[in-house]
């Protein structure tokens, strides 16, 4: 008995490892495709969806610039390269795109790293979902303050530099509607209104697509916006 039980896991064992050739073969082959966005690797189609592996993507984009800018290409999103200043005491601009078309439009110009814009496109066409859905309307400008700043986290007199020394964060304050509302995390934040529960939902649904989020629920510091940012750790607050 028992050594029939041994054989018949050796053959569940030989099966399995043949499905699985057979299947990295298929793949391989292009027998089998897999959708955009669905698997971590491939090439990101930021046009299309997201997937729940948005994050990874977005991550794997950041450390291979030259990954990232073809993605960008393959979008339609329009920008232009920022010219290159060498990271000397821990500020500068290293494979930076300043945009000139995306999904929504901004209050100024701004130079962003290529992982971030990549995140911040696909996380501009969730807003634009969440806001027909809390709001019956679409966004027609968000209101930003700022992404490069040579500076230190909380502008510190000393301590670590803050991810927006590289252009690796954005600070958005706010939101303005095609039918002339608005919603301001000054004025809005944590109401019980369409306004302030479209900006609860922005807030968590910059998680899925930026390493670091952090809103007024975080500190007094951030009252008046989110910051977001594609730094080394991990926090959604």
């Amino acid at each position: 008995m028992g050594e029939r039980s041994g054989r018949t896991r050796r053959w569940w064992r030989l099966l399995l490892l043949i499905l699985a050739v057979a299947f990295f073969v298929a793949l391989h082959q292009s027998w089998i495709r897999i959708p955009a966005n669905v698997a971590p690797w491939g090439e990101a189609a930021l046009d299309r969806p997201p997937g729940w592996l948005a994050r990874i993507q977005i991550n794997s984009l950041a450390a291979d610039p030259a990954a990232c800018i073809a993605a960008l290409d393959r979008s339609q999103l329009r920008y232009r390269r920022t010219p290159g200043r060498a990271i000397t005491q821990g500020c500068g601009l290293e494979a930076a795109v300043r945009p000139l078309r995306s999904h929504i439009s901004y209050n100024g110009p701004f130079d962003l790293t290529c992982g971030m814009m990549a995140a911040l496109y696909w996380y501009e066409a969730e807003l634009q979902r969440l806001a027909r859905a809390h709001l019956g309307t679409s966004i027609a400008r968000i209101d930003q303050l700022g992404t490069y700043a040579c500076r230190n986290v909380n502008n510190a007199r000393t301590g670590r530099r803050s991810q927006h020394a590289t252009a690796n964060a954005i600070d958005i304050a706010g939101f303005r509607f095609a039918d002339g509302r608005t919603a301001f995390l000054l004025q809005d934040w944590g109401k019980d209104t369409p306004e302030g529960r479209f900006l609860a939902e922005a807030r968590d649904a910059a998680c899925r697509f930026f390493n670091v989020v952090l809103s007024p629920d975080y500190n007094a510091l951030h009252a008046n916006h989110f910051h977001l940012d594609l730094g080394g750790f991990r926090m959604c607050r």
